[in-house]
């Protein structure tokens, strides 16, 4: 098991065995000082700042929920994320989101459209 301080070291010099292994690496290895639900959370937050959609996603809320973690929470992050990532990468990004997590976002919004819209009264 080697200390935090080695594992900077190594990182920062880019030493090829080490990150081999890092790269190999699943949740709850010896030198993992995080819970799966952290690192699911993380790895999430990570596909989302980086814009991968797709499998990607679908992989990362797929090992969220796996992890424990619930639609709310998954959502949370995602607006956690927001001043970090940026609005626009949030709001880009939420479709995929919601698609990954089985939520029919089309069909949601569909139904909004086909909604009537409320008259106002003046006061």
């Amino acid at each position: 098991m080697i200390t935090s301080e080695e594992a900077l070291r190594k990182l920062t010099i880019g030493d090829p065995a080490y990150c081999r292994a890092v790269m190999a690496a699943e949740p709850g290895d010896p030198n993992d000082h995080l819970d799966a639900r952290s690192v699911a959370l993380l790895r999430l937050g990570a596909s989302i700042r980086a814009g991968s959609g797709g499998p990607m996603l679908q992989q990362r809320v797929g090992d969220a929920l796996d992890a424990g973690l619930t639609f709310d929470e998954i959502v949370a992050s995602l607006t956690v994320l927001a001043p970090t990532v940026g609005i626009e990468r949030v709001v880009a990004i939420a479709p995929d989101l919601a698609r990954a997590l089985g939520y029919d976002i089309d069909a949601a919004l569909e139904r909004l459209d086909d909604a009537p819209t409320p008259v106002i009264q003046p006061r």
